[in-house]
């Protein structure tokens, strides 16, 4: 059994001891992979010792802020939403290199949505987080501007950056409506007009994301004029805020069509998942550390995007408390070849407003093959069990994940992975 982390927030150690269930009526599944906890807790620093001034805080429920200044009791700090507050609990960050912004986030504005129905917001988050892991495995000081599913305006995304020190400024989308079929990926890199460094870190992303999603198998689609480029609205400005705010090398970056069904069902598999946030690590790290290029300009375009969340919109991110349930134990047995999943879920900070509602059985592709909703918090039965019964689950399927899902930030937090035959 794997317990791994679907997100940034808190993730804990979780106990691995009882993997399986025995009854005279159902079969016992034998696990066939070592026990592995795999540990996140918001790593955004590869500096060995502290260094400098403390130029960011991750709060107790691993919620990234930029900080402002300090206090003789703690930081101040600017939050997702753009408020100050003073923070005396959580971890500091002394050094960053490099921004990472899972494009999205929140209730309201979750991006594009596939016709599977994975949401962009979501995905987004997860090919950041592998990018994000990939750059700190190599050296590199990587945070994310936002590590869960909440809001944050465009304007504090690019203040983070800027109160945090990076070098560069990646954001991460991933695009719609359709375009025209392809045999190549369709991926498009927005960078700003007059900046030599904003296009050469999106050349340079450019030519590692084709090469690496070259590989898949997939009828992609592509727009005619795909390429890397600038986007001018009708002021003459960079037209995206992601790209026109910064004061440092940014880049937007359009990995694929999520609204294209063969491509939206690659999207959700681990595979593109690290696929994709390996290409844009190992293209940061060259501009990082080398004066490589890639590819040139083409042809930009002329548009003017719809603004995005606004500060009125935003709702702020909970800093103390986890914003995931945890799924700590699984049970599986199977009978008549149904399955069934006893699974205990540890959420602390369960309470009528906020708690752990639902878990869920997917397979490695990303399909769903159960769901099960609660209706009511387990404030006072913490961690408490909760059996899905009778799941189909394909022949050739051979492993699982069971995740768990937070009323108000969705899916994610600790996850459990394990083998069913």
């Amino acid at each position: 059994m794997l317990i791994c982390c679907l997100s940034l927030a808190a993730c804990t150690s979780q106990s691995t001891s009882q993997v399986i269930v025995s009854s005279t009526s159902a079969t016992a599944v034998s696990p066939t992979t070592t026990p592995t906890t795999t540990t996140t807790t918001s790593p955004v620093s590869t500096t060995a010792q502290p260094v400098g001034p403390v130029v960011g805080w991750v709060a107790p429920s691993g919620v990234v802020l930029a900080v402002t200044g300090e206090t003789g009791i703690g930081v101040e700090a600017l939050t997702p939403c753009g408020a100050t507050v003073t923070l005396t609990s959580g971890e500091p960050i002394y050094e960053v290199d490099v921004v990472i912004d899972p494009g999205h986030g929140g209730p309201i504005d979750t991006g594009a949505v596939a016709p599977t129905g994975l949401a962009e917001k979501e995905l987004n988050l997860r090919v950041a987080l592998a990018a994000r892991d990939f750059l700190i495995d190599r050296g590199v000081a990587a945070v994310m501007t936002r590590t869960g599913d909440y809001p944050i305006p465009i304007r504090t995304r690019v203040e983070y950056a800027h109160l945090l020190g990076a070098e560069a400024l990646v954001s991460v989308h991933h695009n719609a409506p359709v375009a025209p079929s392809s045999h190549i990926p369709g991926v498009e890199i927005f960078v700003q007009q007059g900046s030599s460094e904003s296009q050469r870190l999106g050349g340079l992303i450019y030519d590692t994301a084709m090469s690496a999603l070259g590989e898949f198998d997939v009828d992609w689609d592509r727009s005619p004029d795909a390429g890397v480029m600038t986007v001018i609205n009708s002021d003459g400005d960079d037209a995206y805020g992601m790209v026109r705010r910064p004061e440092i090398p940014s880049a937007l970056v359009e990995l694929g069509f999520i609204a294209n069904r063969a491509e939206a069902e690659l999207f959700q598999t681990p595979e593109y998942v690290a696929v994709a946030g390996r290409a844009l690590a190992e293209s940061i790290f060259q501009f990082l550390n080398s004066d490589g290029t890639g590819a040139g300009l083409v042809e930009g375009r002329v548009f003017n995007p719809r603004p995005g969340v606004g500060q009125a919109d935003c709702i702020e991110p909970d800093l103390e408390q986890d914003l995931y349930p945890g799924v700590v134990d699984v049970e599986v047995s199977v009978e008549a070849g149904l399955f069934d999943f006893q699974v205990t879920i540890s959420s602390p900070y369960d309470s009528a407003d906020r708690y752990a509602d639902a878990f869920r059985v997917v397979g490695n592709d990303g399909t769903v093959y159960g769901v099960h909703e609660l209706t009511h918090h387990h404030a006072n039965e913490q961690p408490f069990d909760q059996v899905l019964e009778g799941v189909e689950i394909p022949e050739d399927v051979t492993e699982v994940t069971i995740e768990a899902r937070d009323s108000v930030y969705g899916w994610g937090g600790v996850v459990v992975t394990l083998p069913i035959r």
